[in-house]
């Protein structure tokens, strides 16, 4: 169960009134979270997406969104994600996701996957290693593009 301030993250992200500013990588991280707890992993991934499309658009910046770097953030949370854990020890128990998370990326990415057109626009699965769980197995049957493809 999501605490007060979770909630207000969730919301203010969702219907787009939080301040730009304010919306740093361990922010987009948290809201991120937010939706996986309050949704389930499944819903909680596609209406963070939809928020996050919605959030950059509205605050001009539609060219920033990754569509792979999202996904893949997401899918490393979810790996981590326990409905036990409240924010404060998920941020604890995974600090490298919020300090150091592109290099994490780039773990399961080359540079050159990662940051092609082709991962901007579509979801394109990790060329050097999967994710860890069950949401690596069940990727490449639910439409999102690998990456020799």
């Amino acid at each position: 169960m999501l605490e007060t301030g979770d909630l207000g993250l969730l919301r203010s992200f969702e219907d787009a009134s939080l301040p730009e500013e304010d919306f740093d990588h361990e922010k987009h991280v948290h809201a991120a979270w937010c939706f996986l707890q309050q949704y389930g992993l499944q819903d909680g991934r596609e209406k963070f997406i939809a928020a996050l499309r919605r959030f950059v658009v509205i605050h001009g910046a539609a060219d920033k969104y990754h569509e792979t770097i999202t996904r893949a953030f997401l899918d490393l949370i979810a790996s981590r994600v326990s409905t036990r854990a409240d924010w404060q020890s998920f941020r604890s128990g995974n600090r490298i996701i919020i300090e150091d998370g592109m290099s994490l990326l780039l773990r399961h990415y080359s540079s050159q996957v990662l940051f092609s057109d082709r991962a901007r626009k579509a979801f394109v699965e990790p060329d050097i290693i999967p994710f860890p769980g069950p949401e690596a197995d069940s990727a490449a049957s639910d439409g999102r593009e690998i990456a020799g493809d």
